[in-house]
C-alpha cells in the first residue's frame, strides 16, 4: 500500500482537553494534524490570555453550559502523545464556525519559519 491512499482519508474536527504542564487543562478544538502534531485551538473563559484579547463565541460550545466562552486568535501546537481525553458532544454554532474558520485561515496564511 502506498502512502498516497493514506493522504485522503479526511482528518475529523473534533475537541479534546489534554493534559500536560503546558496546556493546562483547557479544552481544543482539533483542526487538523501534522506528523506527529496535532493543530488546535484553545478554548477558555477568560476575554484576555497573557494580555492578548480572546475571540467571543456566540454560545459555549461545551454541551449545556451557559458561561461565556472564547476562543484564542491563534493556533497552537500539542504533541500527538500528550495524554488527551475526546470530548463528545461539544460542538459550535454556525456563527461560531466562521469565527474558528478565520482563525484557522490566518494560520494557514503564515509562512513556517526556516
Amino acid at each position: 500500500m502506498s502512502k498516497k491512499s493514506n493522504d485522503n482519508k479526511r482528518f475529523q474536527r473534533h475537541f479534546r482537553k489534554f493534559h500536560s504542564k503546558e496546556t493546562t487543562g483547557h479544552p481544543r478544538y482539533v483542526y487538523d494534524e501534522d506528523g506527529r502534531e496535532y493543530k488546535v485551538i484553545g478554548i477558555t473563559k477568560s476575554p484576555t490570555t497573557n494580555g492578548v484579547p480572546n475571540i467571543l463565541l456566540e454560545q459555549n460550545p461545551e454541551p449545556n453550559n451557559k458561561d461565556t466562552a472564547y476562543i484564542r486568535p491563534q493556533s497552537e501546537r500539542v504533541k500527538k502523545g500528550v495524554r488527551n481525553e475526546k470530548l463528545n458532544g461539544w460542538k459550535f454554532t454556525d456563527k461560531d464556525k466562521k469565527k474558528v474558520q478565520s482563525v484557522i485561515d490566518k494560520d494557514k496564511k503564515k509562512k513556517p519559519r526556516k
